[in-house]
């Protein structure tokens, strides 16, 4: 097991107008039920909303933004950190005058 780890950036997904770039997963993750990425948010429109059966953190360090959590929208900018209830919908899109929001996020349960 390792407690350390560093993003790999040929290693990425693109899931709801991001690039998640993976750090610990489910199954490599030193805390069990714990994951952690990096994500780069390209999108200034609202994509399709997540939603998962575990919670979500989210800890804004670049760029400017919009979040909706549920029924409730918020501005982004670095230093704001949000959290996402396991079930609830939530969407993130960045603000016309950037070129990236990024935020480090993290699932647990």
């Amino acid at each position: 097991m390792t407690y350390m780890k560093k993003k790999d950036p040929n290693q990425f997904t693109t899931p709801h107008g991001s690039v998640n770039y993976p750090i610990f997963t489910y199954d490599d993750a030193p805390i069990k039920g714990v994951c952690a990425s990096d994500a780069e948010y390209l999108n200034d429109e609202y994509p399709n909303p997540g939603i998962h059966e575990d919670h979500e953190g989210f800890y804004v360090y670049e760029g400017t933004g919009w979040a909706k959590v549920g029924e409730e929208e918020f501005e982004l900018s670095a230093g704001t950190c949000f959290y996402a209830p396991a079930g609830v919908y939530h969407q993130i899109k960045k603000s016309k005058k950037c070129d990236k929001l990024r935020i480090f996020l993290f699932h647990f349960q």
